[in-house]
């Protein structure tokens, strides 16, 4: 007696093939643009149906070969004359295609089309191209083409402009783990939410890949897949561990967040891999803190609750610096020597934050409307309402004693510095309001403490002090000028002086003009210019005065040449006799500096 034939196993992928339009998963807007397409019998020539692995691309295609010929997709028939595929990865010489263009001529034996579809069309050669673009442009009236390819960019422009483009996306999570409920269903396989979720998450938006593993977890634990067995089988870290470790970290409890840490190693994971998921981890409870953006999670509806329970606890400041530690920690981790340090020290920064909040609560921490659009604006300040008085900062070295040559008794005035435009500006404690430039904010005159006792005592507070404004001359400019250079000289700044006595002087009304030679002179300018800003203004009682610094414009003909290199002094000496070029290349020598 013969034994009864086993069933024939067929996996998933190819069991639960799409047959109709309805069953494509998470391709809606194209499924429902063909269909209307064949209703309204607009049949192109070419179509190209690009996407990732696992979507739906040749599936598609196969239904709508049989869909334009109106055959009865559940019967299952062998429309081998009508319906005719080439794998390009095998098929990619010029002879294949030509066997290609010399078939397409036959009409079709049933329906009206015949339909070529073209898998991984990318791997064509060159002459396949050109051999196929004439046939492509203009083929019979009953002949269709379908491309597919996972690499649209490999893909010759002109084969592009002769399709009508497809892009086929991921599948989401959502509507895989809606598709495998309806598998177990129909195979009676009892499996949970979270289980079938880790399969769709794992399978990267690719349905083939799901069904692959489905197949695999079926076989591995029967008919029951629970979380826990599933996370296990895919080595996959399940979601509680990343739980444990924000409230180890949230507590400042670096060691139990190290032994959870030394656990996930243990188990064979891989320290890359949980850096990762704890930055998707943190991403997902920052979603949770606005209800808004809770959709843009793609987890079930309990994991949801869970971490809207933990974002209620942690401070989205704290949110906010963590997730950048973990992308430094990401960027960093495959050059990094120590690895697990790398991770370690991660936590350990996680855990340093909460304690930093703690010791600094004039921090507040940010709420979740701060990141709204309609913050209000903030509000002017009164211009009539008294100025509060500026705390006394610390300041440099009060300045040698010979370039001091004001009244002991004056208080000695600030100034304030324009580095931009390497402008002295006269103090604004001084300074005169006026209509045209607007109102000068005032400042307090602070008498400077003349031993350390004075520092522990309160700063009194004195009134502004009266602007002075006395005529000054050119004469009158120049002679404080020279007394400054002299100064300087005494103090033993040589090279101050030398750059001093090198600057031409300009008076013009209120304006003093400094014109330097080059930029070096004009920074040794800039280190000392709040003192000539304020020397000038003592000896000459004018407080309006103001200090612009210049570099000169010299014409190359009239350039001096004690400023000139010894390479840019050979190349004025070239120009003006250029044999001299000539006679240095005979003779084989090179340039210096």
């Amino acid at each position: 007696m013969e034994a009864a034939q086993q069933p024939q196993y067929t996996v998933s992928a190819r069991k639960y093939r799409p047959q109709h339009w309805d069953a494509v998963v998470g391709q809606d807007s194209i499924t429902r643009t063909l269909k209307q397409a064949i209703e309204q019998e607009q049949i192109a020539q070419a179509y190209l149906f690009c996407g990732p692995r696992g979507v739906g691309k040749t599936t598609s295609a196969r239904i709508f070969a049989r869909a334009i010929n109106g055959f009865d997709t559940d019967v299952q028939e062998d429309y081998a004359f009508n319906v005719f595929e080439l794998d390009a990865a095998s098929n990619n010489k010029v002879e294949d295609i030509r066997s290609i263009v010399d078939q397409v001529r036959i009409p079709p034996q049933q329906g009206q089309y015949k339909v070529y579809i073209i898998d991984e069309v990318h791997m064509l050669s060159q002459a396949a191209f050109n051999a196929f673009l004439k046939t492509l442009e203009e083929p019979p009236p009953h002949a269709v083409f379908i491309l597919a390819t996972t690499e649209k960019h490999k893909i010759l422009p002109t084969i592009l402009s002769r399709c009508q483009i497809f892009d086929f996306h991921r599948i989401t999570v959502p509507d895989m783990v809606e598709h495998l409920k309806s598998i177990c269903q129909k195979e009676e396989i009892a499996a949970e939410e979270a289980a079938l979720h880790v399969v769709a998450v794992k399978a990267d938006g690719a349905l083939r890949d799901a069904l692959s593993i489905f197949d695999q977890l079926v076989a591995f634990a029967g008919k029951s897949l629970d979380y826990a067995t599933v996370a296990d089988h895919l080595h996959v870290l399940d979601q509680q561990t990343y739980f444990d470790v924000i409230d180890a970290v949230q507590a400042a409890e670096v060691a139990k967040a190290l032994l959870i840490l030394d656990g996930i190693i243990s188990r064979g994971f891989d320290p890359h891999h949980f850096i990762t998921g704890l930055g998707t981890h943190l991403r997902n409870l920052l979603m949770s803190k606005d209800a808004s953006t809770v959709a843009l999670m793609e987890v079930t509806d309990d994991v949801k609750a869970q971490f809207s329970a933990q974002s209620a606890n942690v401070n989205l400041r704290f949110l906010v610096h963590a997730l950048d530690a973990v992308n430094q920690a990401d960027v960093q981790y495959k050059g990094s020597n120590h690895q697990r340090l790398l991770v370690e020290l991660t936590l350990m920064q996680l855990a340093s934050l909460t304690e930093a909040e703690k010791k600094k609560p004039e921090l507040t921490p940010i709420e979740a409307g701060a990141w709204s659009t309609d913050t209000p604006p903030i509000k002017a300040v009164d211009a009539a309402a008294p100025a509060v008085p500026p705390a006394p900062m610390a300041t440099e070295a009060a300045s040698p004693p010979k370039l001091q040559s004001a009244p002991a008794s004056a208080p000695a005035p600030e100034s304030t510095l324009n580095t931009q435009s390497s402008t002295l500006v006269p103090n604004p404690v001084r300074q005169k309001p006026k209509a045209s430039t607007g109102q000068a904010i005032p400042s307090l005159g602070i008498a400077a403490p003349s031993t350390l006792m004075d520092l522990a005592k309160p700063v009194a507070v004195t009134e502004p002090a009266a602007i002075r404004e006395q005529a000054v001359t050119a004469e009158a400019v120049e002679k404080a000028w020279e007394s400054f250079v002299e100064a300087v000289k005494s103090e033993g700044q040589l090279n101050l002086h030398t750059t001093l006595k090198a600057t031409t002087l300009y008076f013009d009304a209120s304006t003093i003009t400094l014109t330097v030679l080059n930029s070096v002179q004009t920074e040794q300018i800039r280190e000392v210019q709040l003192r000539l800003n304020q020397y000038i203004a003592d000896q000459l009682k004018n407080d309006t005065l103001r200090l612009v610094v210049e570099m000169a414009e010299l014409e190359a003909s009239s350039a001096s040449t004690e400023f000139m290199n010894d390479r840019e002094r050979y190349e004025e000496m070239v120009q003006k006799n250029p044999t001299l070029d000539e006679l240095r290349k005979r003779l084989d020598l090179d340039l210096l500096g």
